[in-house]
Formats: structure tokens, sequence, C-alpha cells
């Protein structure tokens, strides 16, 4: 009689019944090869191409449908690309619309071709600031800043603005947040430092994600927010004049920014829901976005391509609340007469300390002469010379002295220069900012505030540990 052998687990289980998990169903967004967790590096490693993967964004591009690529149909026969040899940026508009530069390198190098692939945002935001109103605005915005060129506010310059529908993926999504951060309390003199923890979930509304190439995310952030409540179907005849920008981005591209961006928010809203602290700062924050929606939109922004020392420079106005921000280049020359001014003034400080020093010794040395006439004089003054000799001596050799107003020692001559050094170096901190100020910072992105749904009630789970004392 024949016996056959199962093999058996320490629990008696047969290994045929375990049913084996792996992350074989998790392929790499790069090359579609095998995804497995490193416990070193805490992220997914592909065996085949070497990418590495936060287990977040694996989970964020789960939830991300594909985008729709399909060729174009004879309902766009009246538009065209217009495609840029040197930079590559692709904008669409009406057969009717000339243009003899790309808006965003400025190079002539442009060709025009039919519409290659479906052009189908959701919908979008009309232009409401006209061209007048934008160059007002660009103007607005350089009179702000220092040293702009003189050329920039010619006329010829401003007239080159141009109307774009930008691209933008604006997504919604539900956040499971967990964060960590620091809060101080000030007392008379020192500081009571707290450990501060914070889980919530919460959801942000209408987020927008520029989905071009081309144009520098912090300047689409720095002019937001569009108000949404103005959106509508995408409908063409608000393109004729304009130019729409077709997407370069997807938001499988776009997932780093996102989680980026949702972690700032989940610190600032976890700083918001701590009140009693003088201040309050979250470092370490992990975001877990689910339930995610996202469309496809254009919204509306003036630009003004600058060309200065062959270098090109951005600035944008929103087309629908009109907020500008840009970079602009420094006139060298402007900046050069501004650090002669700041060195003609340290001049006159020194001449000014100098008369002051000369006045005051011909007044003692006029005095010491009357001194001396008397008959007493004589003998305090040779008294005083046989004193001051040594102690001369002693001073230039060296000699450190106790100040028991300052609490240390230190030379006796240093503590007589100090007024003097110390404003020597705040001139020369001055003078290194003039030299080191630039145009080239955008503002900040709008706060979680903006944006987060106050409608939906957020459970925050808050917890507060005293740390310790900080001087």
């Amino acid at each position: 009689m024949a016996f056959g052998i199962r093999r058996l687990t320490m629990d008696g289980v047969s290994a045929e019944d375990i049913k084996v998990y792996s992350s074989v169903d998790t392929k790499c967004p790069s090359c579609g090869g095998k995804l497995v967790f490193d416990p070193v590096e805490q992220k997914l490693k592909c065996g085949f191409c070497g990418s590495t993967f936060a287990p977040e964004k694996i989970e964020l591009l789960k939830q991300l449908p594909e985008i729709d690529t399909g060729d174009a149909d004879e309902k766009e026969d009246d538009k065209c690309e217009i495609v840029c040899d040197n930079c590559g940026a692709v904008l669409i508009t009406d057969k009717s619309t000339a243009a003899t530069s790309c808006s965003f390198c400025g190079s002539p190098a442009i060709i025009s071709r039919r519409l290659s692939k479906q052009f189908r945002p959701d919908y979008l935001i009309p232009f409401k600031i006209t061209k007048e109103e934008a160059q007002e605005k660009f103007i607005e915005f350089a009179r702000s800043k220092k040293y702009v060129p003189r050329d920039y506010f010619d006329k010829s310059n401003l007239n080159n603005i141009r109307g774009i529908y930008v691209p933008f993926w604006i997504m919604s999504s539900r956040c499971q947040v967990s964060a960590r951060g620091d809060g101080i309390k000030q007392r008379a003199v020192y500081k009571d430092k707290y450990s501060l923890m914070s889980d919530f979930d919460v959801k942000y509304n209408n987020v927008p994600f520029d989905g071009s190439l081309e144009i520098a995310d912090g300047l689409m952030e720095a002019i937001e927010p569009f108000d949404i409540s103005q959106r509508i179907p995408f409908n063409s005849s608000y393109l004729q004049g304009f130019y729409a920008q077709k997407f370069n981005l997807t938001t499988e591209n776009l997932c780093d920014r996102i989680l980026s961006r949702m972690e700032q928010y989940g610190r600032e809203t976890a700083a918001m829901s701590f009140s009693g602290y003088d201040s309050v700062k979250f470092g370490a924050c992990g975001v877990r976005p689910y339930d995610l929606e996202h469309t496809y939109a254009l919204y509306p922004v003036w630009f003004l391509n600058y060309k200065y020392d062959d270098q090109n420079y951005m600035i944008a106005v929103n087309g629908q609340t009109g907020k500008t921000d840009g970079y602009l280049p420094v006139d060298k020359a402007k900046r050069r007469a501004r650090l002669v001014g700041h060195r003609i003034v340290d001049i006159l400080l020194v001449l000014l300390g100098v008369a002051i020093f000369c006045g005051l010794l011909a007044a003692l040395f006029f005095a010491g002469m009357r001194f001396i006439m008397s008959g007493a004089g004589l003998v305090f003054l040779i008294a005083l010379f046989s004193l001051a000799v040594p102690c001369l001596g002693l001073i230039l050799l060296g000699l450190r002295v106790n100040l028991q107003s300052a609490k240390k020692t230190e030379p006796f001559f240093e503590f007589l220069t100090r007024p003097v050094a110390k404003l020597s170096a705040k001139r020369h901190e001055s003078y290194i900012n003039l030299l080191n100020e630039t145009n080239m910072i955008v503002g900040p992105r709008p706060s979680a505030d903006t944006y987060y749904d106050s409608k939906a009630k957020i459970e925050f789970k808050n917890n507060e540990v005293f740390s310790n004392i900080e001087m």
C-alpha cells in the first residue's frame, strides 16, 4: 500500500494551502518591473531599473485614472498647434491667431501644425482682466521692485504680453494626517517647550497643479488662488484671440508635488489646531490621500517674457483676479550707483567722526594750555606724563583688564573702539545686503485654509507633552 507524503508546517497547515502574497501586483511606474520593499531605505525598490518610490506615492498612483490622449477629431479642425523648436512648448489656438515668437522662451523658431491629439479640458475659467489692465499690473509690479532695467517699461516690451489658458490638474482629496512638532510658551525669562502630536482626517478641495513643463511651478502657485465658482464647461469659443497650452505633465508626473503640498498643508492645519502657544512649528508629517478626485481645467494667465542680457524673465498676471508675480533682472548700473551712494555715506560718517575727534582734541588742548599757565598745572602735567607713558605701553602690548560692566576679560582697546566696530559691522552688513538684492524670488503659495473643506468637520486627536525649559 502506497502512502502519499504531505508536507506540514509547524502549526499543521499544509504548505500548499498557504497563499503567498508578493509585490508582483505592484508594478514599477518607470519600467513595469517588480517592486520590493527595502527595509533600509523604507521605500519600494525596483529590481530592474533601481528606481525607488515611497509607498504613499504608489498608493496615490493607483487612484489616478489614465489620461485620454486619443487623436483629434473633426470638432477640433479649427484649432492648430504652435510648436517652439527651441524649448518644445506647445500652444493651441484658433487658426486665425498668428504668433511670431514663443511665449515662454522668446524664440522666433516656431512652427504651426494641425492639432495632433485630443484637446479635452473639463472646464475653464474665462479671462476677466483685459490686456490694458494686465499691462498696468506689469508696470505696478515692476515699480515695487528695485533696480529694474528702464527698457522693461517701454511700450514695445509691454505690447509683447500674451493671454494663455494654462493647463491645470485640479485635485480634491481626503487626507489622513499624522504630524509631529514643537510648541513654545514664553515666560518672563524662560521658555516652556512642548512636544505636539496631531492626528486628523481632512479634505482639501480644488487644489491646482499646473501641467506645464515650461512654466515655473512656484510662479503659478504665487498667483493663486483662482475663484473656482466662476468656472464653466469647456467651450472653444473662449479661446478666440487667446492661446491655450496643452499639458505635458500628467497627474502621474505630479505625484511628488501633490504629496509634498499635501504634507505642507497637513503641517499648517495641525498648527492651526493648537492655541495658547507663542509659536508652533510642525516638522515630521505623514499624509495618506484617499478618495482622490481630479479634473483637467484651463486657467487664464497673462504672460510677459522679458529678455535681458541674453536671459529670459517671466512675469505672470492672474487673468481672473489680477494678482501679479514673477522674475525680474537687476540693472547692474542702477545697483552700482546705489552701492557708490552707500560708500559715500560711509566716507561722510568717517569724516564726521574725525571732525568730532579733532574738535574734542582742540578743546582739550586749549583747556590744557590754560591749565598749564597756572602754577600747579605744570607739576600736574609732568606727573601725568610720567604715568601715561608706561600705561600707553602696556595697552599697546595687549594688556587685558577685567571690565566688571561687561563681566568678561577683553582688551581695553577693544572696549574703547566697540561702538565704532558695531557701526562698521552694520554698515558692512547693509552693503552686502544691497549687493545680494535680487528680484528672482516669488511669493508663497496660498495657505492650507484656502483649500481645506470648511464644511467638513475635522476631528483632531491632539496631544501635548511638556518637553523642557529653554533660556
